[in-house]
């Protein structure tokens, strides 16, 4: 009895801690909305005013919340704008990103490696620009400073050797080892004042070599073979909404029809790894199923008028779906299939 009363009186010591440590605030005001977390490391501080697609947002250290973290500006989508300060809790500067201008500089004596990184980038904008054009990385391509660097080597465990990849760091984490694998990640626009983009994804080896992959589920890991000699975006979307029209697009509501760029990946493990298309896609209607006890499905179907972003012109009119499905315990989404149905 005494062994199961100090069991419960560890379990709400251990309750109260865990409580103490993890908490939300929630402060309405006449202009804005306030929400405070804390948590086991960090004090957040964000206000979202209502008038303005604005937020304010600030990160203090928990044990002092004297330290600041980090804090600027961001929008009502959670892009970040303008000029963003990160320190540790030393209150040492690790970088400066302004977000606005795409600059980013780091206190490099607290990052280690980071010239490799430096070095590795050079080496993948001269890919991008080598397989297109200057015009086309000036125009479309976009460096986030998204990147992982990895260590990869042999280890063995019971007496059997397997191939480890360990994370080592990114742009803005400082490295813990000496890297040997990158991937680097950059965003594509149709236009260069676009907000909407696709991510591409390219993989270097230790000496700069680019790594084929076919792993692409969400984002292009490839090359396009691009004909002709003016390898850069040359669509106008009004005029390939007006060909789609007379292709059989009808727009009797604006929010059922959209225009976006995307990746048609051909799934080989080479350079020349798919292509770019326009999308205009017609929604045209939905089907509801259930796939089992307590578990549903939803396809929804469309029309796809497909267009060269390199010439603006016409190829094809195809029927796409998605599916999505969930149940109690799983779920998930596709992206646009072809529709065969």
């Amino acid at each position: 009895m005494l062994r199961y009363i100090l069991v419960i009186f560890i379990f709400l010591l251990t309750s109260i801690y865990s409580f103490g440590q993890f908490s939300e605030q929630i402060i309405t005001t006449d202009s804005s909305n306030i929400k405070i977390n804390r948590n086991s490391f960090y004090h957040i501080y964000k206000e979202s005013y209502k008038d303005k697609d604005s937020i304010w947002y600030s990160v203090h250290f928990i044990k002092d919340t004297t330290r600041l973290c980090e804090e600027g500006w961001m929008r009502k989508n959670g892009q970040k704008i303008g000029i963003w300060q990160e320190y540790n809790f030393e209150r040492q500067l690790l970088y400066t990103w302004d977000h606005n201008k795409g600059f980013l500089e780091v206190n490099k004596p607290l990052y280690p490696y980071h010239e490799v990184l430096e070095k590795m980038k050079i080496k993948v904008d001269s890919l991008i620009i080598s397989s297109y054009s200057q015009e086309f990385y000036d125009n479309h391509v976009k460096f986030d400073f998204e990147c992982y660097a990895y260590y990869d080597h042999w280890e063995t465990f019971d007496n059997e050797r397997e191939w480890i990849s360990d994370y080592v760091g990114s742009w803005t984490e400082q490295m813990t080892n000496k890297p040997n694998s990158f991937q680097f990640r950059y965003q594509l626009r149709l236009q260069k004042s676009d907000d909407e983009s696709i991510e591409m994804r390219i993989t270097l080896d230790s000496l700069g070599n680019y790594v084929a992959s076919s792993d692409d589920h969400w984002s292009n890991y490839g090359f396009e073979d691009v004909k002709g000699d003016k390898k850069t975006f040359n669509i106008c979307t009004d005029t390939a909404f007006e060909i789609a029209k007379h292709k059989g697009l009808i727009v009797t509501d604006s929010s059922s029809v959209s225009g976006f760029l995307i990746w048609e990946n051909f799934k080989k493990q080479t350079f020349y790894n798919g292509q770019f298309r326009y999308y205009i896609i017609e929604f045209k209607g939905k089907t509801e199923y259930n796939a089992g006890q307590d578990r549903e499905g939803i396809i929804n179907k469309y029309n796809v008028y497909s267009f060269n972003p390199w010439t603006g012109d016409f190829i094809e009119k195809k029927k796409m779906k998605t599916k999505q499905e969930k149940g109690k315990h799983s779920g998930f989404r596709t992206g646009l299939l072809p529709d065969n149905d």
